[in-house]
């Protein structure tokens, strides 16, 4: 299967600036219309676009406690987001609170906000492999995501 990149494989740094496009995020909702925009759907979006180097990590509020941006939404089931290559955190869903759906787990500058939001990472648990596959979900529109992702990349 071949896998979309969003960078040059040259490059050590992914260019992720697509994920903070306001463009893609409305596009994401529509493709992801008429569901619900459901943590889980964006995760195993952007597992499409980048491939195996995305894992989906989830966790419930009870099992992690110091996600204190969840305690203050009183979302019991929990949260899924994607982590690209063990460094990158990116979670569309987050977006519109925080203008920005790219969180650097080895930057200073946002472990605070990171740790606010996701809690502490021993209490992720990896679902990679029984997270839902985009094309199958959204079988009607998934190529339009793809498409845009393309363009811009």
């Amino acid at each position: 299967m071949k896998h979309i990149k969003l960078f040059e494989e040259h490059s050590k740094q992914p260019n992720l600036h697509i994920y903070d496009d306001q463009k893609f995020i409305e596009l994401l909702e529509e493709t992801i219309s008429p569901s619900s925009f459901i943590c889980s759907y964006v995760a195993s979006a952007i597992k499409m676009l980048e491939g195996d180097g995305v894992k989906v990590y989830g966790f419930s509020y009870d099992e992690n406690p110091s996600s204190v941006y969840f305690s203050e939404e009183e979302l019991q089931e929990g949260h899924h987001f994607a982590v690209l290559d063990d460094r990158f955190i990116i979670d569309p869903w987050i977006f519109e609170e925080y203008n920005r759906s790219v969180f650097d787990l080895h930057k200073e500058g946002d472990r605070g906000v990171i740790k606010y939001i996701y809690g502490d990472k021993n209490n992720w648990t990896d679902i990679t492999d029984i997270s839902d596959d985009f094309k199958v979900l959204f079988k009607d529109s998934y190529q339009n995501l793809i498409d845009f992702y393309n363009k811009q990349s």
